[in-house]
C-alpha cells in the first residue's frame, strides 16, 4: 500500500514538473494590430466606405429639409388633398432617410469584418507560428488580463517575424 502512495505522488510531482516547464507567454493583441501596416489599409478602406454613404446620406438629408422648408412655407395655399399628397411624400422621404441611416450602419459594420478579418487572422497565424517556433505551450492576450503573470511578452518576436520595425521612442 505504501509503494502505490509513494508511485503516485511521484507520479503526480512528475505531472507538476512537467506542467511547470511548459513555457507561457503572453501578448497586447491591440498593439500588434496598431503596428501591423495592413491595419491601416483596413482603416482607410473603411474610412473611403463611409465617406462615400455620408455623400448619399447628406444627398438625402439635404433634399429632406428642401422639403420641409417647402411644406413650411407652401403648405397654407395648398388644397387637402394636395397637402395629403405632400404630406405622404415628406413621410416617405423621412422613413427613407431613416431607412438608408439603418441600412448604411449594417453595411459598414459588415465591410468593418471583411475588412479587418484577414488582419487578425494574419496576426493569430503569427501569433501561433511565433508561440510554436519558441516553445510556447500557452499564449495569453494580455489585453483581457488585469495580472500578467511572470511570462514572456511575445510583442516584439510577432513584430520581428511579421517584419514590423520597432517605433521610436517618445521624447
Amino acid at each position: 500500500m505504501k509503494k502505490i502512495i509513494v508511485l503516485a505522488v511521484v507520479a503526480i510531482m512528475g505531472t507538476a514538473a512537467t506542467v511547470n516547464a511548459q513555457k507561457i507567454g503572453h501578448i497586447n493583441t491591440n498593439d500588434l494590430l496598431m503596428a501591423m501596416p495592413e491595419t491601416k489599409k483596413a482603416q482607410d478602406k473603411l474610412k473611403n466606405t463611409q465617406d462615400s454613404l455620408n455623400v448619399v446620406y447628406g444627398q438625402l438629408i439635404k433634399e429632406y429639409q428642401e422639403k420641409d422648408s417647402v411644406i413650411r412655407v407652401d403648405s397654407i395655399k395648398w388644397t387637402p388633398a394636395i397637402k395629403q399628397i405632400r404630406f405622404k411624400e415628406f413621410q416617405d422621404l423621412a422613413d427613407a432617410v431613416q431607412n438608408y441611416s439603418t441600412q448604411a450602419q449594417q453595411y459598414l459594420q459588415q465591410k468593418e469584418q471583411e475588412f479587418f478579418a484577414p488582419v487578425q487572422k494574419a496576426a493569430i497565424d503569427a501569433i501561433q507560428a511565433v508561440a510554436k517556433a519558441n516553445g510556447y505551450a500557452y499564449v495569453l492576450s494580455r489585453d483581457a488580463l488585469l495580472v500578467v503573470p511572470t511570462t514572456d511578452d511575445l510583442l516584439p518576436l510577432v513584430k520581428k517575424y511579421l517584419k514590423i520595425p520597432d517605433a521610436p521612442a517618445a521624447k
